[in-house]
Parts: C-alpha cells; sequence; structure tokens
C-alpha cells in the first residue's frame, strides 16, 4: 500500500509541476500567431495534404465531429491563414487551401517546432525521447483508451463520419 501511495503522491506532483502546464508549453508559438495548437496541425495537414483536404478529412484525422473542427477552421478563416472553397460535384464538401498568410505561419511555427524538438533532443537523446513517446502511447492505449466512458463522445464522432 505505501508504494501505490507513493506512486499516487509522485503522479500528483507530475502533474501540478508539469503536466497541466504541458499543453500551455507546447501551445505558446501557436498563441503568438493567435492560435492554437491544435489549429496549427490542421495548418500542417492542410499544407502536407497530397490534392485536395477537406473539413471532413480533418475531422477523422482529430477523431472529432463536424462541429468541433468547424470551430477549429474557422478561428483559421478569421485570421485569414485558410480558404474553404465549395466543390462544385459536391456542394456539401468544403475544400480548404491555406493563404499566402497561412502558408508563411505553418513555415514558421514548422521551424520553431523543429527548433524545439532539436533541443529536445540535445537534452534527452533520440533514444530516451523515443522511449518517452512510445511510454505515453503505451499509455495512452492500455490505460486513457479503456477507462468507461472517455471515448463515448468519440465513439459518436465515428458514428457521424461513418454516414
Amino acid at each position: 500500500m505505501d508504494k501505490e501511495n507513493e506512486l499516487f503522491d509522485a503522479f500528483i506532483k507530475s502533474y501540478l509541476f508539469s503536466l497541466k502546464y504541458l499543453q500551455d508549453f507546447i501551445s505558446a508559438p501557436a498563441a503568438e500567431y493567435g492560435i492554437s495548437f491544435d489549429q496549427f496541425l490542421i495548418l500542417r495537414e492542410v499544407e502536407e495534404a497530397k490534392g485536395e483536404i477537406t473539413l471532413m478529412d480533418v475531422a477523422e484525422a482529430h477523431r472529432v465531429s463536424r462541429s468541433a473542427i468547424s470551430r477549429q477552421i474557422s478561428g483559421l478563416l478569421d485570421n485569414d491563414y485558410v480558404f474553404q472553397q465549395i466543390d462544385p460535384h459536391d456542394r456539401r464538401r468544403k475544400i480548404l487551401g491555406l493563404t499566402e498568410q497561412g502558408k508563411k505561419v505553418e513555415a514558421k511555427l514548422l521551424e520553431i517546432s523543429l527548433k524545439r524538438a532539436r533541443e529536445w533532443t540535445k537534452i534527452f537523446g533520440v533514444e530516451r525521447l523515443g522511449q518517452v513517446l512510445k511510454f505515453i502511447e503505451e499509455f495512452t492505449q492500455e490505460v486513457v483508451t479503456k477507462e468507461p466512458g472517455y471515448f463515448a463522445t468519440r465513439s459518436e464522432v465515428k458514428a457521424d463520419l461513418d454516414k
């Protein structure tokens, strides 16, 4: 029981002093451009797309609903980072593209992100960072995704996407 308490206390300490700030730390560069890290990832996906990419393609990749991704894209539209065009053959499809400003912001944020990644590699080494990422992936797969109800809203999203 003492070992369990020690582990739980270590988790709490890690959460209080690290984990809850990680999102802010990761998001900080994107915030300077008035967007979230998730919105940067959308810019990245649009930039890297081979051919057309639609709003629904992005929603599926992020495992979120159409309305959730629409809110994210709305902010990118407001900042003039992306544009949408209606597919003339299927008016329900919204094809996404980056504006010139969006291309500049995506490139700058990618540059900053890669620089940060190189700094982390210098500190921890490729092998150790790889181990940490693998552990996070395993933890998510074996613990987080198995938590009852955690993915309830995500399964609703999947049902929407399967329609």
